[in-house]
């Protein structure tokens, strides 16, 4: 069976994503500080489908994050091989169709190893966070086959045409762009020359009703979250020529994937190319328009396809930071592949042997790129500096890669990259907090506080950097400051778990142990906490005469931390005080032992 070699050798391509971590680019709100995978509960289950991240309402991915988050822990082989897997499932399912739609084994085979190992697939399988496409595609390529085999069936078996409809929920529900599948199985019908009527569209009527109704939905949610203003600069016409222009850049890539960076972001202003680039487009669709009233099927087909599902992702609406990006080609160069697939199927002779030769000659640099692009995604440094290295006058990349430093604790390249990213976004009161936050950690507290002045001077301060400034001010001992600007950073930022962790700490010096309670309550009610923090707790609840709860806190910092002695000590004083005595004992006899 040809498509088991294909399989197989995509996996071995995309291998090295195993051995990689996760990476400081969303993957961290997805995944470990998302409060709804810290059990797998009815509740955590119910947040998951009731909530966004970022803006986007993609639960079924992150369901599919909470499986193995409460099987295996944040354990990042699992959650790349599970990627890898889905990719091969997507792989698995390009060449039923492409056999589906008549295509030779052999071309169906060519089909799917384009599939598997464009090097634009990289981003979508090696981006823990891009589960969104591997998953959606399953679902997407699931339903599209089903659909073929509905028409092959004659339309009569009612089974395969409730499970379309339930892979294509399942699809909307793992990312938004599965919204053009309706306009895909029009290009299927095409495909299968079903006359062009309203009767197909009609025939469309609830795929259309479901893509309307999510297509709302994520824009809605994109506003709320503001993601739809970041570039508001530019005005609909300005949009459009970035759409026209990013058509024409997707094209180019399916040929010759170029530069490939995990982030394209937004010019300045509009050069000479988005235009250029539009107008090209525009000469492209009017050519596949005179294609169809010549009758070229497999031209139009695939061009319709690319078209179809390329189209909502042209940023004319304009969400994100970057104005293009790799993954978003995931299924729409599907269509592209299948008239390659043709194009090999109808040659012979001479053509064939030309054709056959460029196709090997396709496969082996794609391969040689997709190898070496999979390297860029092992960890966070290895990804910022890529794309440094592609547009270094860009200020994300600075400043995740500073990010990714501080968390690593390399302090100095961290203040550097900070320093370079404030040359190239000197109003961001964002860089402030975080280069500030940095220093604080170096235990520079004076220059930290400097850093934070001039980030809380610039126009609209946030919540967080008046909670690190109030940190600052309190291992000063300046605790009424301190309280000042965190009780400030809580009034901008309610749901800042750090902002009641801190302000706790502050009341804890204060001896003021009610209200180091109720501080520390809210943290554990919006983040998971450390042992320390769980016998702070302790210590206040047993200040405040509330023994039965400090046992409980001393039990749960235990729990997490089972090697410190004062834990016991303190619980085996609160069991004391409620006469446990035998308790107690063994307590003290543990913390004796440690």
């Amino acid at each position: 069976m040809p498509v088991t070699g294909v399989l197989a050798f995509t996996f071995l391509l995309f291998s090295p994503s195993l051995g990689f971590d996760f990476v400081n680019w969303d993957d961290p709100l997805n995944l470990y500080e998302n409060p709804h995978l810290r059990a797998f509960d009815w509740q955590s289950i119910k947040g998951i489908f009731t909530s966004t991240i970022i803006g986007n309402y993609n639960p079924l991915t992150i369901f599919s994050f909470a499986i193995e988050r409460a099987i295996f822990g944040f354990d990042p082989w699992v959650f790349h091989l599970n990627n890898l897997l889905l990719h091969l499932v997507c792989v698995f399912f390009v060449y039923r169709i492409a056999l589906g739609m008549n295509l030779s084994p052999v071309a169906a085979a060519i089909v799917a190893l384009l599939f598997g190992v464009h090097p634009m697939r990289v981003e979508s399988v090696a981006w823990i966070t891009e589960r969104k496409d591997v998953l959606y595609g399953a679902f997407y390529l699931a339903a599209i086959y089903q659909y073929i085999r509905y028409l092959k069936s004659g339309r009569s078996n009612k089974q395969i045409y409730w499970s379309i409809i339930l892979l294509f929920v399942l699809s909307l529900l793992s990312k938004i762009q599965a919204v053009s599948l309706p306009l895909s199985l029009l290009a299927i019908d095409y495909w299968f020359d079903r006359p062009v009527k309203w009767k197909l569209l009609l025939e469309k009527a609830p795929y259309f009703l479901l893509s309307l109704g999510i297509g709302l939905l994520g824009v809605f949610l994109l506003s709320e979250e503001g993601s739809l203003e970041e570039y508001a600069g530019y005005t609909f016409i300005d949009r459009l020529f970035i759409g026209g222009y990013s058509y024409l850049v997707y094209l180019i890539k399916f040929i010759f994937p170029y530069e490939m960076s995990p982030l394209y972001p937004y010019p300045d202003k509009l050069g000479w190319q988005f235009y250029v680039g539009t107008g090209t487009s525009l000469l492209i669709v009017a050519g596949i328009i005179y294609a169809f009233f010549k009758k070229q099927k497999a031209l139009v087909f695939s061009f319709a396809f690319f078209t179809f599902n390329i189209f909502f992702l042209l940023q004319i609406l304009g969400a994100g930071q970057g104005f293009i990006a790799d993954r978003f080609t995931y299924i729409p160069y599907l269509g592209l592949f299948l008239g390659i697939g043709y194009v090999y199927q109808q040659l012979t002779g001479s053509r064939l042997a030309i054709f056959q030769t460029l196709l090997g000659l396709a496969f082996i640099g794609y391969s040689y790129l997709t190898w070496h692009q999979n390297k860029i995604w092992e960890n966070g440094e290895t990804l910022w500096t890529h794309s440094i290295s592609d547009y270094p006058k860009a200020v994300t990349p600075w400043s995740n890669r500073a990010d990714y430093y501080q968390d690593t604790r390399e302090y100095d390249k961290a203040v550097k990259d900070y320093e370079n990213a404030v040359m190239v976004a000197p109003e961001k009161n964002t860089l402030y907090n975080s280069w500030g936050k940095t220093l604080f950690d170096m235990g520079q507290t004076n220059l930290a506080l400097e850093k934070y002045n001039t980030g809380i001077n610039l126009p609209k301060p946030f919540g967080e950097i008046y909670i690190n400034r109030g940190v600052a001010y309190a291992s000063q001992g300046r605790y009424q400051l301190a309280l000042s600007d965190i009780n400030k950073g809580l009034e901008l930022h309610p749901e800042n778990s750090n902002g009641y962790r801190n302000r706790g700490l502050v009341y804890y010096e204060l001896k003021q142990f009610e209200k180091t309670v109720a501080d520390l309550t809210k943290f554990f009610s919006l983040k998971s906490g450390t042992a320390e923090e769980w016998f702070i707790l302790g210590l206040s609840y047993k200040n405040t005469g509330d023994n039965g709860r400090a046992i409980s806190a001393y039990t749960n910092a235990i729990k997490i931390n089972p090697s410190d002695k004062r834990y016991y000590n303190s619980r085996a004083s609160a069991y004391q005080a409620m006469g446990r005595n035998a308790e107690a004992a063994r307590d003290r006899e543990t913390a004796g032992r440690l």
